[in-house]
């Protein structure tokens, strides 16, 4: 079984490989260019709802907004959505004759000539949001503690990941896009605010969760009381 899938992944990879030696010497025009940026700013969004559900599931509160087990569903669900994006993000450069990117220039930090310093930024984010989502996946063999340390990148990517696309994005001159990036700085910063207020403030513990709460497995509900109670 597992020699079948390892068979499968590989013939995808050769396959999408071939796909894009092929597709890079047509020519898309602009189109590569529009996906790039409108896929990036999904990503951005997707990834700050992300954060903001994480900061659900770990302030305490007698009364969550969310369901804590759903909370953590839809969070694990939106990170891997949010990669998706950033793949679409990058990967549709390798298609852009005007910048000329290579797979260099996508996974790798300061290998861009274009804004290296902002590119590179948004490089690091990207692979550290990959780092993250893995470790849902990889929680049992690197153990909670870990586990929980990681997760603090989180905020360290939706940061890098606000600075990259407010300071290198073309479209932040669009008061719409600009009032995104504001509005999601002032919703985290106020939604981390209270989080460390009722750390520092009641020590009540936090409600435990039921199993009616939400579509969550049992161990969906065994991680949100885990991520809770950090």
């Amino acid at each position: 079984m597992n020699r079948t899938r390892s068979t499968d992944a590989l013939a995808a990879f050769i396959g999408a490989l071939v796909s894009t030696l092929i597709l890079r010497g047509l020519d898309f025009g602009h189109a590569p260019w529009y996906i790039s940026r409108s896929s990036g700013l999904v990503a951005y969004v997707l990834l700050t709802l992300s954060v903001v559900l994480g900061l659900l599931l770990s302030t305490r509160s007698p009364r969550p907004l969310v369901p804590r087990a759903l909370a953590f569903d839809l969070h694990r669900f939106i990170s891997i959505l949010t990669l998706t994006m950033i793949g679409v993000h990058a990967g549709i450069l390798l298609f852009d004759n005007y910048l000329g990117f290579g797979p260099a220039e996508i996974l790798l930090p300061f290998a861009s000539d274009s804004e290296p310093l902002l590119t590179a930024v948004g490089v690091v984010a990207a692979w550290s949001l990959v780092a993250i989502t893995a470790s849902f996946w990889l929680r049992r063999h690197i153990g909670p503690r870990a586990w929980r340390r990681l997760h603090y990148l989180s905020f360290a990517s939706w940061l890098l990941s606000l600075v990259h696309g407010f300071a290198q994005g073309t479209d932040t001159a669009i008061p719409f896009v600009s009032a995104i990036y504001i509005l999601s700085a002032a919703i985290v910063a106020g939604l981390l605010t209270y989080r460390i207020g009722s750390r520092s403030g009641s020590r009540t513990p936090a409600t435990t969760v039921s199993p009616q709460a939400g579509p969550g497995n049992r161990e969906s509900r065994r991680l949100a009381s885990r991520a809770a109670s950090d």
